[in-house]
């Protein structure tokens, strides 16, 4: 496997940029692509200029040609010799950024002969696009323009304020009108301060805002050896004329900042290059070189870093002999133009193009002067309705030649790459990740040559290199620190989906945190140390991002494993805190034997399960503070499980726990009113054990119904049967609340005879009960106490003994004085109860007597029913059909009274009404012709009509006790209340 620097070595021994750049324009579409334009002037071409589209050229004659590219075929010819005096030739032409505005400068043949001269042979002719007379600008008047600086934001149908350069040195600004009058006129600078000095080149534009409605603006003014700087604020509004006569005016005692290059060769041209009409770099041609500056973003013109392209330029192939002899043109260009990225320069015989970043030769095309020796080259930077980019004119004496740039930043990112400038690289890759990852790449290498270990891992991960590789390479040389920045910039980089890889990074990355942490605490490096800090808040915010904690919850099993192989209890907890794994932090602090912050964390946590859990640890090692914690949570707690846990906590006997426990139980009973049977048991087990005196009030204080006491009764007695004698006042009782009160008695008399009588006293509803506890009681007394007294204090205490009840519990020869008075009591009361039950005899014996006659007299009683007598229900006569009639008088109908009497009958005799029904309908008929066929069943017909009768006739229907019953019923049932609905 080829390791990092390996391939870092041998990429660095590959081609240049220029032989890849050339390998890839064989495949690629051409960055310049020459085309002839299908004019060809009849007079040389002198001069050219082209902005936003349309192109000016002069020719020898004089000529002014005006052709807009969208309309290649209309080329407007304006004869200038009409403006000019005669004798003067076309010196200069000036173009201005819009295309809308030209400038022609204009000298005597004698003084282009000899420009030392002294005259005012010099003229400037103004023309706008939309009009076809020129006009010659007179206060410009033997002043040799030589260079404009144009208004560069300028949309109006004026020039907007311009620079005048002349040859000797003045600047003045004036602007224009249309039809080319001056609206003002004013000198603002002499830059040779008295002394000819010809300006080649004035450009002025705005640098940035300076606040408060102001702008920074910057003048380039070129010499032939010096590139002047100026600067100053202007409003943004631009109302006052003369604009930019505040900026120089600000040099006037001040000395002006410029560069200078000496040279043997008279040589000056100054080009900008522009991106949304901002000026961003400047190319000064000079006898030596062209010199290539930025413009300045802050301090300044124009940035202190400039680079100089020397000549003679750099060549690709030999040249003929003859060929280099022509007028050096191996050495000096005719003109140059810039471009973002590219400088042009145009020869006698050929055009080359240089890559402004890496200074090397990109294009070269040659002419063979067909069409006579090219003359010039201008650039048309600005042309808006160009999308491809800038375009470049080339002229020779008899034809126009364009070339169109296509994306000539394409390889920029490579060349500046390979220059180590790896953050202009990064700009100029734009949302290529390919060409980013390369870059990047090449950064990391470099950095990793420079042993900047972290900032070249961060670098790594942002590429397409091998994970593995990268990995390995740090872990080779023991870089830790830049394998988990690698790890974690990766992490970052992760998607969504990606699962399993942040899964496997995050593991890898706290293993690599809590190895670190580990070291430094093995190294004795104390936690409050800033080396310790700082890797501590390394783990804290890796742990904190969202996608690394849901990554950490999904394996959280490896990663608590990871935690404990390290021994670092104190990042366990952390992280737990994190998760609010409340269990995690809990086992923690208990196997800490940290049991404070355990109580703390249960005080926090609203999990009663992990109580449940933590609790009879807690309650051994800190059981005051535990129980405290219990009574404040206790209204939140299960109290069925929590019961449980105290009977196991008690498990060693502690009695200091045991008191600690029974004020929580305490507190569930008594304050929170709990009635859990098995927490009641609970706290009578502990009464009986721990504190024995609080038995009897807490089961007085229960009551003594079996049914609503909250403890087992059963359990309870057991306890105190196995007890010491000090609960047998609680045997007592719970045999009393068991209603066992044989034993209870038996045990009251072990205790005290007062509450054994008590006892005996309880069951008033079984006087037999009552009796036999009462005889137990007097014969303890008899027979324990051998107290004749109190034998007989007994009896008169319960009026259910008599003293032939307690006679045999005496011995044999104990003498009868003792009883006299009872024996005579007894005797008394049974005659006295004999002569009752003779008077109640005599009474029930005259009673039965007269119920005798009575049914005797009932038996001859008779009711006359008269002829008009009607049926109380049906309101018809009661003799046209069977009828019944009743002691009180009512009187009904048979088929009338049977409907009736069954709505007030129970569900089993109407069911025997119904089966009596049945039977008699089964019967055949008794009638004359079958009398001998029916003779058998006449006995079993009146049988069923005795007992059908018996039924009807039981009672009234209009005020028998059937009738009382049903006092609570409704008068109308629910069939009438439907029909009287229907009614309405």
């Amino acid at each position: 496997m080829t390791s990092i620097l390996d391939q870092y070595e041998k990429a660095s021994k590959q081609a240049g940029t220029t032989v890849f750049i050339n390998t890839l324009l064989e495949n690629e579409r051409p960055m310049f692509a020459k085309q002839k334009v299908a004019y060809t002037p009849q007079y040389p071409v002198h001069h050219m200029g082209a902005q936003s589209g349309r192109i000016a050229l002069v020719l020898v004659n004089n000529t002014l040609l005006r052709i807009d590219t969208q309309l290649p075929d209309n080329i407007d010819e304006l004869d200038l010799n009409k403006n000019l005096t005669v004798g003067y030739k076309i010196q200069r032409l000036f173009v201005d950024p819009t295309g809308c505005h030209i400038l022609v400068s204009a000298v005597h043949k004698d003084r282009e002969r000899d420009p030392e001269r002294e005259d005012n042979n010099a003229e400037l002719i103004y023309v706008h696009a939309n009009s076809a007379k020129p006009r010659q600008v007179t206060k410009t008047k033997g002043n040799f323009i030589t260079a404009v600086g144009w208004c560069t934001s300028n949309i109006g149908q004026t020039t907007g304020p311009i620079l005048l350069g002349t040859s000797k040195g003045f600047i003045y600004e004036t602007e224009i009108n249309q039809s080319g009058n001056e609206i003002y006129w004013k000198q603002v600078f002499d830059l040779g301060r008295g002394t000819p000095t010809m300006i080649t080149g004035l450009e002025y534009f705005r640098l940035r805002s300076a606040g408060e409605g102001q702008s920074v603006y910057g003048v380039l003014i070129t010499t032939m050896t010096k590139l002047y700087q100026f600067q100053g604020n202007l409003m943004n509004r631009m109302d006052d004329r003369p604009l930019l006569q505040s900026i120089f005016h600000a040099y006037l005692n001040t000395k002006e900042k410029f560069l200078e290059i000496p040279s043997e060769f008279a040589v000056s041209r100054l080009r900008l290059c522009f991106a949304n009409d901002q000026p961003t770099q400047v190319a000064w041609m000079t006898g030596n070189g062209v010199l290539l500056a930025q413009v300045s973003d802050k301090d300044g013109v124009l940035s202190p870093q400039h680079r100089m392209i020397p000549y003679p330029l750099p060549d690709t192939s030999s040249e003929p002999s003859e060929i280099s002899k022509k007028r050096g043109h191996h050495k000096f260009p005719l003109e140059v133009a810039l471009t973002p990225f590219h400088l042009a320069m145009v020869f006698y015989d050929r055009l080359r193009i240089i890559c402004t970043v890496n200074q090397q030769l990109v294009y070269e095309d040659t002419y063979d002067q067909s069409f006579g020796d090219l003359r010039g080259l201008t650039c048309d930077g600005r042309n808006k309705k160009n999308q491809q980019g800038p375009v470049l004119w080339s002229f020779a004496d008899y034809a126009l030649f364009r070339y169109t740039i296509t994306d000539e930043s394409r390889h920029i990112w490579q060349m500046y790459m390979e220059q180590k400038q790896f953050d202009l690289a990064l700009q100029f890759c734009g949302n290529n990740a390919s060409q980013r990852s390369q870059v990047l790449l090449h950064q990391a290498h470099h950095l990793l040559s420079k042993h900047q270990y972290e900032k070249a891992a961060k670098l790594y991960a942002q590429t397409e290199a091998s994970f593995e590789e990268v990995a390995l390479k740090f872990m080779e040389i023991k870089q830790e620190d830049a394998l988990q920045a690698f790890l974690l910039e990766k992490a970052s980089r992760l998607k969504g989906d990606q699962r399993m890889q942040l899964s496997m990074l995050v593991l890898w990355l706290l293993e690599l945190m809590l190895r670190k942490l580990g070291s430094l605490k093995d190294a004795g490096i104390k936690t409050d140390s800033p080396q310790y800090q700082s890797s501590w808040d390394t783990l804290n915010r890796f742990t904190e991002q969202r996608r690394i904690m849901e990554c950490i919850k999904s394996n959280l099993g490896a990663v608590y494993s990871l935690l404990s192989s390290h021994g670092l209890h104190d990042v366990m907890l952390h992280l737990a805190g994190k998760l609010k794994d409340s269990q995690r932090i809990m086992e923690q602090h208990l196997l800490d034997r940290n049991y404070k912050e355990a109580l703390n964390v249960l005080l926090e946590s609203s999990d009663s399960e992990l109580l449940y859990n933590a609790c009879p640890v807690l309650l051994q090692e800190q059981p005051k503070e535990t129980v405290d914690m219990l009574i404040y949570k206790a209204h939140k707690l299960e109290l069925t499980r929590v019961t449980p846990l105290l009977f196991a906590a008690l498990s060693d006997g502690d009695a200091r726990l045991a008191k600690e426990i029974i004020r929580f139980v305490e507190h569930c009973a008594y304050q929170l009113n709990c009635k859990d049977r098995s927490l009641h048991t609970l706290l009578f087990s502990l009464y009986i054990r721990y504190d024995p005196d609080k038995t009897l009030p807490y089961l007085n204080g229960q009551g003594d119904d079996v049914k609503t006491v909250p403890y087992d009764t059963q359990s309870a007695l057991r306890l105190c049967l196995a007890a010491d004698t000090r609960q047998l006042q609680a045997c007592v009782l719970l045999y009393r609340i068991m209603g066992l009160y044989q034993p209870a008695v038996e045990m009251a008399l072990k205790v005290d005879a007062a509450l054994a009588r008590q006892t005996a006293d309880m069951p008033e509803e079984n006087e037999e009960l009552r009796k036999k506890l009462w005889l137990r009681i007097a014969r303890h007394v008899v027979e324990k106490e051998r107290d004749i007294q109190r034998a007989m204090a007994v009896l008169q205490q319960c009026n259910l003994l008599k003293i032939e009840d307690v006679l045999p519990f005496f011995p044999d020869f104990t003498t009868i004085d003792l009883f006299k008075d009872a024996i005579s009591q007894s005797l008394q009361e049974y005659s006295h109860h004999l002569d009752t039950l003779k008077e109640e005899m005599e009474e029930a014996t005259k009673a039965a007597d007269a119920l005798r006659h009575e049914i005797q007299a009932f038996r001859h009683k008779s009711i006359v029913v008269q002829a008009g007598d009607h049926c109380h229900l049906c309101r018809s006569p009661l003799l046209t059909r069977s009828a019944y009639l009743f002691p009180c008088g009512h009187r009904f109908h048979g088929d009338c009274l049977l409907p009736r009497v069954l709505t007030t009958m129970s569900q089993m005799r109407r069911e025997r009404v119904a089966e009596l029904q049945r039977e008699l309908a089964s019967l055949p008929n008794n009638d004359a012709d079958s009398l001998s066929l029916a003779s058998s069943s006449l006995g079993t017909r009146e049988q069923l009509l005795q007992d059908l009768d018996d039924i009807m006739a039981a009672d009234c229907v209009l005020c028998g006790e059937s009738v009382i019953r049903l006092i609570d019923a409704p008068f109308t049932v629910e069939d009438d209340l439907e029909a009287f609905n229907a009614i309405d």
